[in-house]
C-alpha cells in the first residue's frame, strides 16, 4: 500500500504501487495477467487494467508482427493459466501501449478507449477493416462495430454468418463462412484476408428452372409448374415417416403464437398477407410426387391459393377450444401432393387478442424459415390492414432448389464420401440399456425444460474468452453429459446442421435445408475451456461437409442408423417479441430420434421417446446438463474429466438403477478381509485372488511400518489414472 503522512500524524491511503484490484470480491494481482499474456510468443507487450464501476477486467496487448492466429493463442492461454475471475473481458489488440509525460504506461488513456456500454471500441484502421466494419454493421443492425468485437459477440450466428458472407461476396470480398468462424473479428479476418490474397469467386448463378431433371422427367411433367427438382433426402425421410406414422403423424406440426396487437384480427387483411407471402416462396407452392418420375420430385406450381380459416374463441373454454383445433389439425396430416403445405388460422380472443396458427409439413420448412415465415406474414398483415398494399421486396437471387444442387453435388465428392465413411468408424453413442419405460407403457413424447437464465451471462462470457460462439459452449456440455452415460472415449452424437448457400439473400430462402448429422466427440478435455475449443474445432471440421446427406450417410454404416441422438442450438432472433408472445408460443410437434436436446432464449429442452428414456430419467439428464453447465462458468479452467452429478445422483448411479443404495457401515479394509475369509480364492483385482491380495497387503504394510510409517501417516500413492 502507498500511504503518505498528514501535519496531524493520521496516515492517509493512496493506493496501491504493485497493481493489485479487487473484482467480484477477489484480490488481483494485474502483473499476473500481463505475464500470462507476456508469455505468449507474438507478443511484444502488455497491460492489464480494470475499468469503470463494473470493474471490468480489459488486456491491451501489441503484436511482435502481424499474427492473424495470435488472438486465438492468447485467449488459450488465458483460459488454460488463469483462473476465470481473473480473464479479461476483453483483449484488445493495439499498435503501441501509450505513455504519459513521465515515460509511465497511461493508463487513463487506454481506458479512456472504452466505449460507454462497456466494449472497448477499436476504430477500423485501413481502408479493408473500414468496409468490413460497415458490412458487419449493415448485417448485424448496428451503428458501429470495434475492429476487435467477435462476431459471435455481437449476437451472430451461423444463419447470419450466411448473410455476411453473401454481402462481402457482393462487394468483392472472397471470404466464406468458415472464414468467419476462424476469423471472427474485423481485424483478424482482415489480416487473414491480406496475407492469402485468396481470389474473388465468380459471382454465383442459381439453379436454372427445371435444370436438375433429365429430358425425360421434363417432358412428362403437367402444365402450371415454375418449377421441378429432386426432393432432398431428409425431406424425403420426413415425407414417408408422416406417411407412414399414422399415430404420431411426426413431421407434421402445428404451432400457436399469441399476437399483441393494437386492434381486432382484421381476416381478410391475414388472408391477403398469406396469400401475398405463398405467392413469393417457391418452397410454400410446392407438392411432391414420390414414384411418378425416375426420382422424387418436388413440384413448383406457378400459382397456389390458401385459405384462412377464423377460429372464434372468445367466451368460457378458450384454451380448451384451442387445444381441441390444434389437435384436429394434427390429426389431419398433409398428402404428399397436396399444395400448400401449409394452412393458416386467425383465432379471435377477448378484445384485441388473437392468435397466428400454423399448421405445415416439416418437409418444407425448418424452424429458421417457419418464424421468418411467421414474421413476413404479420408485416405484410398489418401493412395491408394500414395502407392497403403489402411490403416491397425485391426478388432473391438464391433459390430452394440451389441447396438441393448442392446436395446433389457433394454426393458426387469422393473427399465429402470418405470424410464421412471415416466419421462413422467411430463408436456411435447409445444411451444406456434399463434407462427405458416398460413397452407396455403408452407410446408418446416426454420431455423437460432447464431453465439457464441465470447462467446465460457467464456462459457468454466463457464463449467469448475461448474465442467460440455460445452454440459451442452448449454443444460442448451436451456432448460432456453424454460423455457420462458411455464407456467410450471417443464416440458420435447427432448435431442438426443447415446447409443453406453462402450467397446473399439465402438466409431468406424458405426450405427445410437441415441435415442432422453425427459430430466426433474426440474424447477427454483438460479444462472446460479446451473442451468448448475442441468442440469448436469439430463444428468447424465438419462444416464443409455438411451437404452430404444423412441417409447417404447411413450407407456407411450396413443400414444401421448412424444417430439416435441429437443436439439443436436454435435462435430465432428475427421474432420480433414485442409482437409476438413468443415465451407463450404452442408448439404441437413429435421428433423420430430417441433423445432430442435443443437449446433456445436461455432455455434447455429435452425430449425422448419414453421406452428409450422414460420421464423419470430425463429429469435426471435434465439435471446433469445443469450440473456441467454449472460447473463450466463456476471454473472455465477446471477440470473437465470430473463427472458432474446433481446432488443425490451419486447413489443412483452406484446402485445402478436398483433403487437407493445402503449406507456404507464397515470400512474398506474390513470388507476385503471378510471376503479374504469367505472367498480367499475369488478375484480381487486385475486377475489377483483375495488371498494374494491380502498377502501383498502384508508385505507392503510391514515395509511401511519398517519405515516409520504409523496410524495417521500420510503416504503418497503413485497409480496410473484408470486406475
Amino acid at each position: 500500500d502507498l500511504v503518505r503522512r498528514l501535519a496531524d500524524g493520521a496516515v492517509e491511503f493512496v493506493g496501491r504501487v504493485d497493481h493489485q484490484v479487487k473484482v467480484r470480491g477477489y484480490r488481483i494481482e494485474l502483473g499476473e495477467i500481463e505475464s500470462v499474456i507476456g508469455s505468449v510468443a507474438g507478443v511484444r507487450d502488455v497491460v492489464a487494467l480494470v475499468h469503470g464501476d463494473e470493474s471490468r477486467l480489459l488486456a491491451f496487448y501489441v503484436p511482435a508482427s502481424p499474427d492473424v492466429e495470435l488472438a486465438a493463442r492468447v485467449r488459450q492461454e488465458c483460459a488454460s493459466r488463469l483462473p476465470e475471475y481473473m480473464i479479461p473481458a476483453d483483449l484488445v489488440v493495439v499498435e503501441s501501449i501509450p505513455l504519459n509525460a513521465n515515460g509511465k504506461v497511461d493508463r487513463a488513456a487506454l481506458a479512456a478507449s472504452v466505449t460507454g456500454g462497456g466494449r472497448v471500441h477499436v476504430a477500423p484502421r485501413t481502408h479493408l477493416e473500414r468496409q468490413l466494419a460497415d458490412i458487419w454493421a449493415q448485417v448485424l443492425n448496428l451503428e458501429t462495430v470495434s475492429v476487435d468485437d467477435s462476431f459471435f459477440d455481437l449476437g451472430g450466428h451461423s444463419i447470419s454468418a450466411i448473410a455476411l458472407v453473401g454481402a462481402l461476396r457482393t462487394a468483392g470480398i472472397p471470404a466464406s463462412v468458415r472464414d468467419i468462424f476462424l476469423h471472427r473479428t474485423v481485424a483478424a479476418l482482415a489480416a487473414n484476408l491480406e496475407a492469402e490474397q485468396t481470389p474473388v469467386e465468380p459471382a454465383f448463378q442459381p439453379v436454372v428452372p427445371f435444370a436438375l431433371l433429365d429430358d425425360a422427367d421434363r417432358a412428362a411433367l403437367p402444365a402450371g409448374l415454375a418449377d421441378a427438382y429432386p426432393i432432398a433426402q431428409v425431406q424425403l425421410g420426413m415425407l414417408v415417416k408422416t406417411m407412414t406414422d399414422t399415430e404420431r403423424h411426426t413431421y407434421h406440426n402445428v404451432s400457436a403464437f399469441p399476437i399483441h396487437d393494437e386492434q381486432p384480427l382484421v381476416l381478410d387483411a391475414l388472408r391477403r398477407a398469406a396469400q401475398t407471402v405463398v405467392d413469393r416462396h417457391e418452397i410454400l407452392r410446392t407438392s411432391f410426387d414420390l414414384n411418378g418420375y425416375s426420382v422424387p420430385l418436388q413440384l413448383v406450381h406457378a400459382e397456389v391459393p390458401i385459405e384462412v380459416t377464423e377460429l372464434d374463441l372468445r367466451g368460457p373454454d378458450t384454451e380448451a377450444r384451442m387445444s381441441a383445433f390444434m389437435a384436429a389439425e394434427r390429426a389431419n396430416p398433409f398428402a404428399p401432393d397436396e399444395v400448400p403445405q401449409i394452412r393458416v388460422a386467425g383465432a379471435i380472443g377477448e378484445g384485441n387478442a388473437w392468435w397466428f396458427v400454423l399448421t405445415m409439413s416439416h418437409g418444407i420448412l425448418e424452424g429458421w424459415s417457419h418464424h421468418s415465415l411467421l414474421m413476413e406474414i404479420l408485416d405484410n398483415y398489418r401493412r395491408l390492414r394500414d395502407t392497403g398494399a403489402p411490403v416491397p421486396v425485391d426478388a432473391l437471387p438464391v433459390r430452394y432448389a440451389d441447396f438441393v444442387a448442392a446436395e446433389l453435388a457433394a454426393l458426387t465428392s469422393a473427399e465429402d464420401e470418405a470424410y464421412w465413411r471415416g466419421v462413422v468408424e467411430h463408436p456411435r453413442f447409445a444411451l444406456p440399456a434399463g434407462w427405458g419405460a416398460p413397452d407396455s407403457d403408452p407410446q408418446f413424447q416426454c420431455g423437460t425444460r432447464v431453465p439457464l437464465h441465470d447462467l446465460i451471462d457467464g456462459l457468454r462470457d466463457l464463449a467469448s474468452s475461448t474465442g467460440t460462439a455460445l452454440k459451442s459452449v452448449l454443444l460442448a456440455a451436451h456432448l460432456k453429459v453424454m460423455s457420462q452415460l458411455t464407456g467410450e472415449l471417443v464416440f458420435t452424437s447427432g448435431l442438426v446442421c443447415h446447409g443453406r448457400p453462402e450467397v446473399t439473400g439465402a438466409d431468406r430462402v424458405y426450405g427445410m435445408h437441415l441435415n442432422t448429422l453425427p459430430i466426433v466427440h474426440r474424447g477427454p478435455a483438460a479444462t472446460w475451456a479446451e473442451l468448448i475449443r475442441q468442440t469448436f474445432d469439430a463444428e468447424l471440421e465438419l462444416w464443409p461437409h455438411r451437404h452430404y446427406p444423412l441417409p447417404s450417410v447411413q450407407r456407411f454404416t450396413d443400414g444401421a442408423r448412424p444417430i439416435e441422438i441429437l443436439f439443436n442450438y436454435l435462435d430465432f432472433a428475427q421474432v420480433d417479441t414485442e409482437r409476438v408472445g413468443f415465451d407463450d408460443a404452442v408448439y404441437e410437434a413429435s421428433s423420430e430420434f430417441d433423445l432430442h436436446v435443443s437449446t433456445l432464449d436461455g432455455t434447455l429442452s429435452i425430449l425422448s421417446d419414453p421406452h428409450v428414456v422414460s420421464y423419470p430419467n430425463v429429469l435426471r439428464l435434465g439435471a446433469m446438463y445443469r450440473a456441467v453447465l454449472e460447473a463450466m462458468v463456476a471454473d472455465p479452467g477446471g477440470d473437465a474429466r470430473v463427472v458432474c452429478l446433481p446432488a443425490g445422483e451419486v447413489s443412483v448411479v452406484l446402485a445402478d438403477g436398483d433403487g437407493a443404495v445402503e449406507p456404507v457401515s464397515e470400512s474398506v479394509l474390513a470388507a476385503v478381509e471378510r471376503q479374504v475369509t469367505v472367498v480367499p480364492s475369488g478375484e480381487a483385482v486385475n486377475g489377483g485372488t483375495f488371498a494374494e491380495l491380502d498377502a501383498r497387503a502384508v508385505v507392503l504394510g510391514s515395509w511401511l511400518a519398517s519405515r516409520g510409517v504409523s496410524r495417521g501417516s500420510v503416504v503418497g500413492v503413485l497409480v496410473d489414472r484408470s486406475v
